[in-house]
């Protein structure tokens, strides 16, 4: 039989390659979080870009503290009255919310995902508030402001420093910790 002494030891063998094993595990899913969360973000602005462009009518990103909604003027409905009035513009051409379509929504989940203007310092993220949001709006010209992204998690994260002719991920810096 076994002693007392090469038992214990048999069990600490066993926790420690199960303590491995689940820092490794919850590693991949910070990382998979990460990724599917970043993939989504370039995939809602770059279709909030191609119908600005196609539309002719504005679309935005809408970074709220929770989630991230891709909205824009209602392509679907024009008014009667005036058949060439642009959705979502009031008549002295300025945008107004009250027409806003909601075309797809990110649940942040986990992830807390900031943003940074052009021409701002590195450390100079933004992260809104409950009930506060921040815009990145797609023009119909085809241009949006050069902006950074960062979605992260505890000490990994993930940034994308979008291209203002795409609206997609020009560069990206990934930092997972492990």
């Amino acid at each position: 039989g076994m002693t007392l002494l090469e038992t214990i030891l048999a069990m600490v063998v066993i926790l420690v390659v199960i303590s491995v094993g689940l820092t490794y595990q919850f590693n991949s899913q910070d990382k998979e979080l990460l990724r599917k969360t970043s993939v989504k973000i370039e995939a809602m602005s770059s279709r909030g870009h191609a119908m600005s462009v196609l539309h002719q009518k504005p679309f935005w990103l809408r970074i709220e503290h929770d989630k991230v909604v891709l909205a824009g003027a209602d392509v679907r409905s024009q008014d009667l009255l005036d058949p060439d009035a642009l959705p979502g513009l009031t008549e002295d051409g300025e945008f107004s919310e009250s027409n806003e379509e909601i075309y797809d929504t990110l649940e942040a989940g986990e992830a807390v995902i900031t943003i940074r203007r052009w021409g701002t310092k590195e450390d100079a993220w933004i992260r809104p508030e409950k009930g506060e949001s921040v815009i990145w709006q797609f023009q119909s010209t085809g241009l949006c402001e050069p902006v950074s992204i960062r979605v992260e998690r505890e000490d990994s994260y993930i940034i994308m420093h979008m291209n203002p002719l795409t609206a997609r991920t020009d560069e990206e810096e990934a930092v997972i910790m492990q």
